[in-house]
């Protein structure tokens, strides 16, 4: 009997532990929008794909702003966990939404 309570509450709390983990990922945003100064219509949104290209998006955000568009920044962070399938529809949101994300350690 005192082994079978001892099992019971040992798997009891396998269970509870094994459900308790999340996955996380980290998601970034960082992107230069764009819009001509002339009214035109025109804008553009250019957006990294990871933490080196940060550099390439400060250089083309300048080089738009020297021919004549207005530049901002959109820049953000979002950490994401859930399990399984809610963060896989989480992390393509976010990918949807020009951000990159990367597993959390």
């Amino acid at each position: 009997m005192i082994m079978k309570n001892s099992l019971f509450i040992i798997t009891f709390f396998l269970v509870v532990f094994a459900s308790s983990c999340q996955k996380c990922y980290e998601c970034k945003q960082y992107c230069a929008y764009c819009v001509s100064a002339a009214n035109s219509g025109l804008s553009h949104k250019i957006c990294a794909s990871n933490d080196a290209n940060y550099l390439k998006i400060d250089s083309l955000k300048n080089a738009y702003q020297t021919n004549g568009f207005n530049c901002s920044f959109l820049e953000k962070d979002k950490r994401v966990c859930d399990n399984a399938n809610k963060l896989n529809e989480a992390v393509d949101y976010y990918q949807l939404q020009d951000y990159y994300c990367n597993p959390a350690e």
